[in-house]
């Protein structure tokens, strides 16, 4: 199976979003309109796909899928590291987001193997380093996920997952300080922003996982000692109150509660508490004066963080010492500040909630004041309450507050861990003796331990919910009774005692009829559940009777996907195998009442033009949307069916246009092209979610309003295009479109400004094409532009990056040495890259092998001496110093210095430019080795000797006179004149 049609099935199998589907079919259908070999730009755009695959799905086996099948197009070099790294990342990524326990293990496994391959395969590769960062970075996430696995685990499998975080740790632990000193020995102003973050990152997972290791080994004291150390060289080397250095108080509060030094642990929490948002009003009051003034809300959203990630740690080695009345406080302040900021709680803010329902669940006592105003306190007392808060509302039990904050936790966290965090401290509370809750607590409690697997204390549970259902009226009975009884079936199905859950199944279907969702998961469970009874009691006429019920009510309530929705699943994965008569079958099967059918009939389109069959495919899409969609008889007042409406709608109207957008392309029939843009302008307005088609649709429109000589109209759709798919494939291609329409306007223009801005229009929609369109080509024509523009900035920008693309390709070697290093060479001059420029342009010029021009050695020998500036209207004349040499550099700088000299016409502007440049050059020479400056004098005089005029009048005749404008421009009216003035003044 391919990596396209493995993406097709999966995408039908779990109904992921249309505009998913449309990105992983888009490929295939561009197939037809050319057969070039995939750029490289489309290869990282496969890597850009497979990357969302794992961490918006967890497609990890397809995102791999997709990155193989792109490195078997052909790919080497640079390009096919990165593609190695992509496949590390996409297990990782799919793995943080895995829900299952064993699956997100594996996955990390696989992520952990893929980076040690990648290191060992790749020795010397510059990506060698953000291998091993991410490596240490994954073993960190894999070591919470075994934590995760170990809350469930016994026995001999939690033994086993322990030895393996030891393992996975202890092998990460050793790859952080070569790491991390890698960075350090850059010093800190010259550190990317990059490189502080991996910092960052290492340091803290250094500490965390040193403390990890401790905390499993039998005798951690050498690794808890390691830790602290390197946390304290984290807050040593981002200093006092960063954001840093209080997540690296955060981790020592962490190691120190490993050691079980829970004393030591809460100076280092409260560390976070007291720097970020403390409770002491003085220290508040110095943070906020050290601030110039009150926090702006992203700052205080940013502190406030930190509270939520300290929170559980702090409370808890604040209770462990006894202080339970400072821990209230605390919990109580973490409470209100979210109230008082208008604060969102993060999934670590969530945590810290429940950290402050147990803590308020432990204490007991009272809470006063008004909650929603964040003005809460806790008392030991309700006498105390009452004395000083006395407005009778503001009233609550310790106990009560800790529920409402556990359900605020339960309700905003549907179907995640933290929900079954909540459930169980709801658990725990609606157990208590004398505690009466409501049936929606109640139940929550249940499956809190449901979550959790314990199932005996769930099935109890559940019962009691049942019980109290009793004596309620109908209409909770309803609400209710059937989830009840799916939870009690499916606790005893977990248990394996497949009889007791077919019968709760049953009883819920039967007796606690709820609403229609509810009834179809119990009847199909009910029949789930009969069928593993019957084929271990086969025979059984007792059991078979059930079985044939449970059948008759799956029919009654829960039938299965329909026949339609069947049809057009296959149908589509028949489409994504390119068996277009089998999926037009499959499409044909759909009943003009099903939800599908709209989409079937434009489907059935589709493959018809994918076949060859353009003019039938084209007459049904008009069909559909000029007559079908129109006639008041096919309306919906279904959501669903105008939802499907709405994607059958959008499918038509753009294949329609590409229909016609083929047929204009090959004719150039004007009549075609004006259509396309008619029937596609404001597609995306129309389907704003179809991020594959919409930007393909606008790149039509710009070709069609260029054919039509719409070039206003036609930069507009470009402009739109640019702006909302600055990275898209489409923009690339709609960028070299744009460009080939200028570079044509350009040939045909006699006017110089106007072949100048076309110029620069040209360069600019190249450099939005090469951004995701690494062509070699395109890159060097781009690089060419802003040379003649004498934009040495963008130049030098393309430059480089040609360097790094394409450099070690055999193919374009001669390239490189003829044209492209020796205008990077340029460029590097001309932005005072003195240096850069003389690394880039010595080999080009002193190695046997190479035949450089003459204007690339005479950049090459102003990078090693400098040159002079200004002069004339340009100003005073000034030195720019170039990067010197070796003795051998400078000698080789005057022989070919002299050596062009020789070889010009003598007594014009040109040879007068060069031979200053040879005097300079021994005048440069001569900061070395002082005979030089005699040289120096000695060149300048033989000019003196020919020279009947004073000032150098002469070369200025002959500058001004040049019949070469642009030399002239440059040299004369003085500017030449005054720097052999210059120079002969440094000579005197």
């Amino acid at each position: 199976m391919t990596a396209r049609k493995s993406c097709q099935s999966i995408i039908v199998a779990t109904a992921v979003p249309a505009i998913l589907l449309a990105a992983c079919l888009a490929p295939a259908a561009a197939a037809p309109l050319s057969s070039a070999q995939r750029s490289e730009a489309e290869v990282r755009a496969d890597i850009a796909f497979a990357r969302g695959l794992a961490s918006e799905w967890s497609f990890t086996d397809l995102a791999a899928g997709v990155l193989v099948q792109a490195e078997r197009g052909g790919v080497s070099g640079r390009l096919r590291e990165e593609l190695g790294l992509a496949r590390c990342e996409v297990f990782g990524a799919g793995a943080s987001i895995e829900p299952d326990d064993a699956r997100r293990n594996q996955l990390f496994e696989q992520a952990l193997e893929e980076y040690q391959s990648f290191i060992r395969l790749n020795p010397n590769s510059d990506l060698r380093s953000s291998a091993e960062a991410a490596l240490v970075a994954t073993a960190a996430k894999f070591s919470i996920s075994i934590d995760i696995s170990l809350e469930r685990a016994i026995g001999e499998e939690a033994a086993t997952l322990k030895e393996r975080k030891i393992e996975v740790l202890t092998e990460a632990v050793k790859l952080t300080q070569d790491l991390i000193d890698g960075i350090l020995t850059v010093p800190v102003e010259e550190r990317s922003a990059a490189q502080k973050k991996e910092l960052e990152g290492l340091m803290l997972n250094r500490g965390t996982m040193l403390g990890q290791v401790g905390a499993a080994s039998k005798d951690g004291v050498y690794f808890f000692e390691q830790a602290i150390v390197s946390l304290e060289n984290m807050i040593f080397e981002f200093g006092e109150g960063t954001p840093q250095a209080l997540r690296a108080y955060k981790a020592m509060g962490d190691v120190y509660v490993s050691m079980g030094d829970n004393e030591q642990a809460f100076w280092m929490y409260e560390g976070v508490l007291n720097q970020a948002w403390p409770d002491n009003e003085k220290l508040m009051e110095d943070l906020v004066d050290a601030n110039d003034g009150p926090f702006a809300p992203d700052e205080v959203a940013y502190r406030y963080l930190f509270l939520e990630i300290a929170m559980p740690g702090l409370l808890e080695t604040c209770v462990s010492q006894g202080e339970m009345g400072r821990a209230c406080e605390i919990a109580l302040h973490y409470y209100n500040t979210r109230q008082t900021e208008g604060l969102n709680w993060s999934d670590a803010g969530y945590q810290g909630l429940l950290a402050c329902a147990r803590t308020l669940l432990e204490a007991g006592g009272y809470v006063g004041g008004n909650q929603s105003a964040g003005e809460t306190r806790w008392f030991a007392t309700e006498e105390e309450m009452k004395a000083e808060v006395r407005t009778r509302r503001h009233h609550s039990e310790a106990v009560s507050f800790a529920l409402q904050l556990a359900n605020i936790v339960n309700e905003d966290n549907k179907e995640s861990i933290l929900q079954v965090h909540a459930q169980k401290v709801i658990s725990e509370i609606a157990n208590r003796p004398g505690i009466e809750v409501s049936l929606d607590v109640l139940l929550q409690a249940a499956e809190g331990e449901y979550n959790d697997q314990n199932l005996d204390v769930a099935i109890e549970a559940f019962k009691r919910v049942l019980s109290r259902l009793e004596s309620r009226p109908q209409a909770d009975q309803i609400e209710y009774g059937g989830r009840v009884m799916n939870f009690l079936a499916n606790s005893h199905r977990r248990d394996d005692r497949w009889l007791e859950a077919a019968m709760a199944f049953r009883e819920g279907i039967v007796n606690w009829k709820g609403d229609d969702e509810i009834n179809r998961l119990n009847s199909q469970g009910y029949r789930f559940a009969m069928k593993r009874v019957t084929q271990a009691s086969p025979g059984d006429p007792t059991l078979e009777g059930l079985m044939r019920e449970a059948n008759d009510l799956v029919i009654q309530y829960g039938a299965e996907a329909s026949k339609d929705e069947i049809s057009f699943n296959q149908g589509m994965e028949e489409y994504g195998n390119k068996n277009w008569t089998g999926a037009i079958r499959e499409f044909e099967r759909i009943s003009e009442d099903a939800n599908y059918y709209e989409r079937a009939l434009v489907q059935t389109a589709i493959c018809k033009f994918r076949g060859g069959q353009s003019d039938e495919a084209l007459a049904e899409l008009e069909a559909y949307l000029d007559d079908y969609v129109t006639d008041p008889s096919n309306s919906h007042e279904s959501p669903i069916r105008q939802a499907k409406r709405t994607e059958a709608m959008s499918a038509a109207e753009f294949f329609r246009g590409l229909i016609l957008y083929g047929r204009a392309k090959k004719s150039g029939d004007e009549a075609l092209w004006a259509r396309v843009n008619e029937l596609l302008t404001g597609y995306t307005e129309r389907y704003p979610t179809q991020d594959v088609l919409g930007p393909w649709s606008v790149q039509m429109v710009m070709e069609s309003r260029l054919a039509l000589g719409l070039l206003d109209e036609a930069r507009t759709a470009i402009e739109a295009l640019i702006a909302d798919h600055p990275d898209n494939k489409r923009t690339s291609l709609a960028s070299i479109g744009f460009y080939k329409h200028l570079r044509a306007l350009r040939e045909e223009s006699t006017d110089a400004a106007q072949k100048s801005d076309y110029l620069r229009q040209m360069a600019e929609f190249l450099k939005i094409a090469n951004a995701s369109d690494t062509s070699f080509i395109s890159m060097r024509n781009e690089s060419l532009h802003w040379m003649e523009l004498e934009d040495y900035v963008e130049a030098e920008r393309v430059l480089r990056d040609l360097v790094a693309a394409f450099q070690e390709e055999p193919e374009h070697a001669s390239k490189f040495v003829s044209g492209i290093l020796p205008n990077l060479g340029e460029a590097l001059l001309a932005n005072a890259k003195i240096q850069d420029a003389k690394d880039v342009l010595t080999p080009l010029v002193l190695e046997a092998s190479t035949t450089p021009s003459k204007g690339t050695v005479l950049n090459w020998a102003r990078s090693v001496s400098g040159w002079l500036t200004g002069g004339g209207p340009a100003g005073q004349v000034q030195e720019i110093a170039g990067a010197g040499g070796t003795p051998k550099e400078w000698q080789e700088v005057i022989d070919k210095l002299d050596l062009i000299t020789r070889s010009e016409d003598k007594w014009v502007c040109a040879w007068y430019e060069h031979k200053l440049m040879l005097i300079y050059a021994y005048y440069a020479w001569s900061a070395q080795d002082d005979r030089k400056r005699e040289s120096a004098k000695g060149q300048l005089g033989q000019l003196d000797d020919f020279f009947t005029q004073p000032g150098y009048a002469e070369i200025e005749a002959s500058c001004s006179g040049e019949e070469n404008q642009a030399l002239a421009s440059r040299l004369g009216t003085g500017v030449l004149q005054a720097r052999f003035q210059y120079v002969a003044r440094l000579l005197r």
